[in-house]
């Protein structure tokens, strides 16, 4: 049977989500539990995988990466992938934040950050040549994000 947590764990989630420094004392006043209360359930939420870790929140512009791109990939002849060396392949290039296998037209979506567009044709144009068994690209310029959210929650 899966975890299943109760909603003041997906408070505790989300006020770690606008505060990922957010110290167990103020977390504790906040959800009206005591410290000990919301360190045990921020251990059971790691225990259980939940809570994989904390990150930092970056903004990519500030970064000097402003400019993202979603790249979908299709597959060589015949759109078979051979899989591992693909992820192998992925994983050594440089400029990708999210490497995901999709379904439907494409068979991988990746999210390609820059530091401008020069930077980002030289990906495109180099880098992203070197990845064996690809058919097709196609590039999506990213305008504006419009939500950027570390994680969702259940019902949201």
């Amino acid at each position: 049977m899966s975890f299943q947590p109760d909603e003041v764990d997906l408070e505790l989630l989300r006020l770690l989500r606008a505060d990922g420094r957010a110290a167990v004392t103020r977390l504790a006043d906040q959800v009206h539990l005591s410290r000990s209360a919301v360190h045990q359930r921020l251990a059971t939420l790691a225990e259980q995988g939940v809570l994989t870790g904390f990150a930092p929140t970056v903004d990519p512009t500030r970064l000097g990466t402003g400019v993202a791109a979603f790249v979908l990939l299709s597959g060589g002849p015949g759109g078979r992938l051979d899989y591992q060396p693909l992820r192998e392949q992925l994983q050594a290039l440089p400029h990708v934040e999210m490497a995901s296998l999709v379904t439907g037209e494409a068979d991988v979506l990746l999210l390609v950050r820059a530091s401008d567009l020069d930077e980002l044709r030289r990906f495109l144009l180099e880098d992203l040549q070197r990845v064996t068994q690809l058919r097709s690209t196609l590039t999506l310029l990213v305008l504006d994000d419009v939500i950027r959210r570390p994680f969702v929650l259940p019902g949201e």
